[in-house]
C-alpha cells in the first residue's frame, strides 16, 4: 500500500500544473490590488471620476485594464475601493489622534478637526478627491457616497454639537473652513504648515466657543 500511495504521488508530481491562479498569488495578488489602488487614488484625484479610465490606472502600474477588472469590476467598484479605503484609513488616524474622554466640546471638534487636515497633509489624495467630487457631483451619482463616506469618522463628533444650530452651522465652520485652509495650504513647507495650522486652529477655537456661548444665552 505504502509502494502504491508513492506511486500516485509520483505520478502527481510528472502532472503538468494547472491552469489558474499562479502560487502565491494571494500575497502577490494583495499587493498588486494596493498598487493599483494607489494609481487609482491619484487618477482621480487629478482627473475626477468622468475623466479616469481603467486602461490609464492600468498603464500607471505596468497592467492591462482586463488585470485591472479583474481585481475591481469596472470604474464604480475600483473608485469606491478607493474611498473605502481612504475612509478606513483615516478612521484610523482619527482614533489614534482623538481626544480624550472626558474633555469638552470644543476640545473634542478641534482634535478631531486637526487630525482631519493633518491627515490629508500626509495623504494629499483626499483634498484632490474632495474638491473633484464637489465639481462632478451633479455630472455623476457617486459626489454624495463620496462626500459621505470620506466624511462619516470626521462629522460624528462634529455633528454632535451642531445638531443644535439650526442648518449645521458647526459643521459648515469646521468644514469649509478646513477646505479652504487646505486648498491655501497644499504648497506649503512642514514649517509653514505648522504655523498656520495653529493660527487656523486658534480662530476656530474663538469661533466654536462663541457659538457655543451663544447657544447658551439662546
Amino acid at each position: 500500500e505504502r509502494s502504491g500511495a508513492q506511486g500516485a504521488c509520483d505520478m502527481m508530481k510528472d502532472r503538468p500544473a494547472r491552469r489558474g491562479r499562479p502560487k502565491g498569488e494571494g500575497r502577490l495578488g494583495a499587493q498588486t490590488r494596493t498598487t493599483i489602488l494607489d494609481a487609482a487614488e491619484q487618477r482621480f484625484a487629478d482627473l475626477g471620476y468622468a475623466a479616469t479610465r481603467l486602461q490609464d490606472v492600468a498603464a500607471d502600474v505596468g497592467k492591462t485594464a482586463p488585470s485591472v477588472a479583474h481585481f475591481f469590476g469596472h470604474k464604480e467598484a475600483l473608485y469606491r475601493a478607493v474611498l473605502e479605503r481612504m475612509a478606513v484609513d483615516y478612521a484610523t488616524y482619527l482614533a489614534e489622534h482623538a481626544a480624550p474622554p472626558g474633555h469638552g466640546e470644543v476640545e473634542r471638534i478641534l482634535a478631531t478637526v486637526t487630525a482631519w487636515l493633518r491627515f490629508m497633509r500626509s495623504r494629499p489624495a483626499q483634498l484632490g478627491l474632495i474638491l473633484r467630487d464637489m465639481a462632478e457631483r451633479r455630472l455623476h451619482p457617486l459626489g454624495e457616497a463620496t462626500l459621505t463616506r470620506i466624511f462619516e469618522p470626521y462629522s460624528v463628533p462634529v455633528q454632535e454639537q451642531s445638531l443644535r444650530e439650526e442648518g449645521g452651522v458647526v459643521f459648515n465652520l469646521v468644514w469649509g473652513g478646513g477646505i479652504i485652509f487646505m486648498v491655501s495650504a497644499a504648497h506649503f513647507s512642514d514649517a509653514r504648515f505648522e504655523h498656520a495650522l495653529d493660527t487656523h486652529l486658534g480662530a476656530l477655537r474663538l469661533a466654536l466657543q462663541a457659538n457655543l456661548q451663544k447657544s447658551d444665552c439662546g
